[in-house]
């Protein structure tokens, strides 16, 4: 199975729930969609749930991404529903524990706010 993204928008804030397997081959368009997204100005939760296979360079390359937007000062996506093997994976690539992992879409889309409110006072 390949990589399936679905899109929901939740005001300025965009859902990519993934299913399928995330690997070398498909994390470009991932990549160039969470960008695109992030251009315009939107906050991006990744939703991991429906992931069954993530690759060992697909991961790779898909921190490598958010380290490159957090870089530019653009908006980081959250991520949740990562299931235990593959936040194994990530915690080995994100050294400095840069990234937001939350246990549900919820908590990732309330993370935005807290983060937003937080930074207004």
């Amino acid at each position: 199975m390949s990589l399936r993204a679905s899109l929901l928008n939740q005001g300025e804030i965009t859902v990519i729930a993934l299913e399928g397997k995330l690997d070398f081959e498909n994390q470009d368009i991932l990549r160039e969609s969470i960008m695109n997204l992030t251009r315009q100005g939107k906050k991006v939760v990744v939703d991991m749930e429906g992931l069954n296979f993530v690759g060992s360079s697909g991961i790779t390359n898909f921190i490598r991404s958010l380290y490159e937007l957090q870089e530019r000062g653009m908006s980081v996506p959250r991520l949740c529903n990562v299931k235990s093997e593959f936040k194994k994976i990530i915690s080995a690539y994100d050294i400095n524990k840069d990234f937001s992992i939350s246990e549900s879409r919820e908590a990732a889309v309330d993370c935005f706010f807290r983060a937003g409110a937080n930074e207004n006072n």
